[in-house]
């Protein structure tokens, strides 16, 4: 089954590539026929290993490309991996080729889209600036095409979403410039539902932006996870740590624990490797929640970054009466017997032993 390994094989490239199997994860990716979608996922597994042995598989699919407008977009993510591996001046040398490849194009069709291609390669190396401008510079290739109208609006179109899609992943509020792009060439085309859309998107990150962590918390009471979840991009670290707490505990509390798990996982990640204090006082109230709910393992992460011993030591003697109660005792008393308060702790295992 070469053709395309379809997504449970790319999965499974992806998978080897995050255990460390680099080689089972390039072997998977050569059973792919073809050579621009086999450039992709070598670029993902560079995404979830920062391996330089992968180059040397994308190097060699490169050559297999013949097409030139394939083979601009093939240097295209073949500069984002550079970058992805800090090559930065090397990156800048393939995305200039690129360009250049891409200028002598003579299809103003084709060019808007290898630029549109080129563009997006750009924002994933967090180029935003020339990412924007050479998206514009793809809309306006599309004004001199001779093409049929229904080939320029489907440009159009694809040109439209790729825009939106990237302004989607972009962490500060340049994305603003990105949607507005968008609605733009949705609205020129007369696509009301994708202006009115993108719109909406627009003014709920101009609110993120303006009141922080306050806009999401309304949207998590709204019970808007998704949109909660894309919001946090915007949000200072700190403030984007305790919505994602937010989050996780709104995904337990309705049994989605699976994702809740992750978006923890994404709020540990975050206050570690934070350059900011997480505040004690908001770091105990999140834990005790998930505490009142049964997830004592997430509450004892959390007393675990609390710096106020005190705090800590309470709430952790609150965990090992919990796990009591559910009849762990073992557990309970090795929770017990690592409280750092020492009358916390006496205390704590004086009851623990009623």
């Amino acid at each position: 089954m070469k053709n395309g390994i379809g997504g449970q094989g790319v999965n499974e490239a992806l998978h080897l590539a995050k255990v460390g199997d680099i080689k089972g994860a390039i072997d998977k990716a050569r059973e792919i026929d073809n050579p621009l979608r086999r450039l992709k996922v070598l670029a993902k597994i560079i995404e979830v290993s920062r391996r330089e042995d992968v180059l040397l598989s994308m190097l060699d699919t490169l050559e297999e490309i013949t097409s030139t407008p394939e083979k601009i977009v093939a240097m295209s993510i073949f500069g984002y991996s550079l970058y992805l591996l800090d090559q930065d001046s090397e990156a800048e040398k393939v995305f200039e080729s690129a360009i250049q490849m891409a200028n002598s194009l003579a299809s103003p069709r084709i060019k808007a889209e290898v630029f549109a291609a080129i563009a997006r390669n750009l924002a994933l190396s967090d180029r935003y600036s020339d990412s924007y401008e050479y998206f514009k510079h793809a809309v306006e290739q599309l004004q001199f095409s001779r093409a049929l109208y229904s080939e320029v609006i489907s440009a159009l179109i694809k040109i439209a979403r790729l825009i939106e899609r990237t302004g989607d992943e972009i962490p500060t509020e340049k994305a603003l410039e990105f949607y507005k792009l968008a609605r733009d060439l949705y609205s020129s085309i007369r696509f009301r539902l994708q202006v009115e859309a993108l719109e909406e998107k627009m003014e709920l990150v101009m609110d993120v932006l303006k009141r922080k962590s306050l806009a999401v918390v309304e949207l998590i009471e709204k019970g808007d996870i998704e949109r909660a979840m894309k919001m946090t991009r915007f949000l200072p670290p700190k403030d984007k740590a305790f919505s994602l707490l937010e989050i996780s505990y709104w995904l337990f509390l309705h049994e989605y624990r699976n994702l809740g798990k992750s978006i923890f996982e994404d709020a540990l990640n975050t206050i570690l490797i934070g350059k900011f204090k997480p505040d004690d006082v908001e770091l105990e109230s999140i834990a005790r929640r998930f505490l009142r709910i049964g997830l004592l393992e997430e509450a004892m992460i959390l007393s675990g970054i609390i710096r106020d011993e005190t705090k800590a030591s309470i709430l952790l003697g609150d965990i090992a009466l919990a796990y009591a109660k559910k009849g762990d005792i073992n557990r309970a008393l090795s929770i017990a017997e690592g409280i750092g308060d020492k009358e916390v702790r006496a205390s704590i295992l004086e009851e623990l032993k009623l």
